[in-house]
């Protein structure tokens, strides 16, 4: 058994855990992205119609023409749940969806990133810059994955105009040919 001076005692270092770090940034990812969603109905509120947009309709509808929204696009929050249980990586997946697919976005950052680099120097969730993304497409109708696109990205970057990008990136690189349509010849 080790003695320790009183000194030693007072002057000891309280963090807190990587995992409490983590879970501190995926709430504020959190919390970030269910603004963006804040103008949907809520419950006792009558419903806004879906609109089926394209791109170019949202950016000649939206009040800004050259910023397009969630609300521009007819995209509905589904859901929205952060996850402790994996031991490498804690998540933060939203789901939500429009006329034509419905999309899961996950963000996880490995519990290294929780970790301080110098143990002097004080350390927050503010720390922690970059986790890596998985954006999942999936058909509405038999709920099969589309595509998906995995990136590193900066939490900071993390905003309104840059998942619209990423979606569009998505829709865009995983298009489905609607064009052939069924014909019958007589």
């Amino acid at each position: 058994m080790k003695v320790r001076k009183f000194i030693e005692f007072i002057n000891e270092e309280f963090n807190d855990t990587p995992e409490e770090y983590i879970s501190t940034a995926l709430n504020q990812i959190k919390r970030k992205i269910e603004k963006m969603f804040d103008f949907q109905e809520k419950p006792g509120e009558e419903p806004v119609e879906p609109k089926n947009k394209t791109i170019k309709k949202a950016k000649e509808d939206s009040e800004d023409r050259n910023k397009i929204t969630f609300k521009d696009l007819g995209i509905r929050l589904e859901s929205s749940e952060v996850s402790k249980y994996s031991k490498m990586y804690d998540s933060y997946t939203v789901k939500f969806s429009d006329d034509n697919a419905t999309y899961a976005l996950i963000f996880m950052i490995d519990i290294k990133d929780g970790i301080p680099k110098d143990p002097l120097a004080d350390f927050s969730f503010k720390d922690i810059e970059k986790c890596t993304i998985k954006f999942k497409k999936y058909d509405l109708d038999r709920v099969d994955i589309i595509g998906q696109l995995s990136k590193t990205i900066d939490i900071k970057d993390i905003n309104e105009e840059f998942l619209i990008n990423l979606k569009i990136e998505l829709d865009d690189t995983f298009e489905e040919d609607d064009s052939e349509e069924f014909e019958i010849e007589t």
